[in-house]
């Protein structure tokens, strides 16, 4: 099957794309396309016009910030994992976006931006997003708008994204301290996604200490969107991470579960899923020590 006839449009710059998008009905953005390209091949979408942002530089980077790092829209899943910055500032998420499928090919072009404004259950950005409280900058024809990732994924394949809107960049804290990142997934087969996908992200008290500060773990394909999984972290902080330890946390996961917000579909029942969250995150806090 083919895409439906479209129009094309080249966007210059942000503010260009913001005005293309308001005086363009029916129109939708073209970033790296693998998200987006194979919707419209199965007609599931059908815009009447693409208007490719791919040439915008101002979308493109990740750098060092005063506080942080900052990664533009348009970074593909290979600068990401390829960054010794993020591996050194906020690994968990060149831990979790080396899980996503698909190879080299897919890895050279998809877009972090691309992937989030797509917001499916089982993408890894999420999850790892949500664990390391990222935040989401918008652009629209108001202006600039900094959102938490906890408001930004709002339900499947639902975020707080308006008209006219576009994500330009991610912003994510250096909490100056000893930090690690794990990711754990159970991949679908046939898709390569998340069946659940756990992203942890823990801070210690002081370099040479095991003693956790804060933890964060969230969950990516559980719930209709990414999740913190609150009651695990509670049973790691303050705590020295032993394997006592991990075994509390994953033995805590579901204490705070809503069933009836768990996944149940063709991919996987809730019941499946449900008893994959504390293997899921006990691998997930391994791997984070591991690395």
């Amino acid at each position: 099957m083919h895409a439906e006839p479209f129009e094309y449009a080249r966007a210059e710059s942000i503010s260009h794309a913001v005005r293309l998008l308001e005086e363009i009905e029916d129109s939708q953005l073209l970033a790296g396309g693998q998200a987006l390209i194979p919707l419209l091949k199965k007609r599931k979408v059908a815009p009447g016009t693409l208007i490719d942002i791919s040439g915008i530089d101002e979308l493109h980077g990740i750098a060092q910030t005063d506080s942080g790092v900052r990664i533009g829209a348009l970074s593909t899943h290979k600068e990401i994992t390829s960054s010794d910055l993020l591996d050194d500032l906020v690994p968990v998420l060149p831990a979790a976006i080396a899980k996503i499928s698909g190879g080299i090919q897919v890895h050279n072009v998809a877009t972090i931006g691309g992937n989030i404004a797509r917001a499916h259950p089982a993408y890894d950005y999420p999850g790892a997003l949500r664990a390391s409280e990222a935040r989401i900058h918008i652009v629209g024809p108001d202006g600039e708008q900094i959102v938490p990732a906890a408001e930004f994924f709002c339900g499947a394949c639902k975020t707080c994204l308006e008209e006219s809107q576009l994500v330009t960049a991610v912003a994510i804290d250096d909490w100056k301290q000893k930090r690690c990142g794990g990711y754990a997934k159970k991949k679908e087969p046939a898709s390569g996604g998340s069946v659940i996908g756990i992203a942890t992200d823990l801070l210690f008290e002081d370099a040479d200490s095991s003693r956790v500060s804060e933890a964060r773990i969230a969950a990516n394909g559980f719930q209709a969107h990414a999740v913190r999984i609150t009651a695990a972290e509670e049973a790691l902080r303050g705590r020295r991470i032993t394997p006592e330890t991990i075994e509390s946390a994953a033995s805590a996961a579901g204490d705070d579960r809503d069933t009836d917000a768990i996944l149940d579909n063709k991919k996987a029942s809730a019941d499946y899923r449900e008893a994959l969250l504390g293997p899921y995150v006990r691998r997930s806090l391994q791997k984070a020590i591991s690395n």
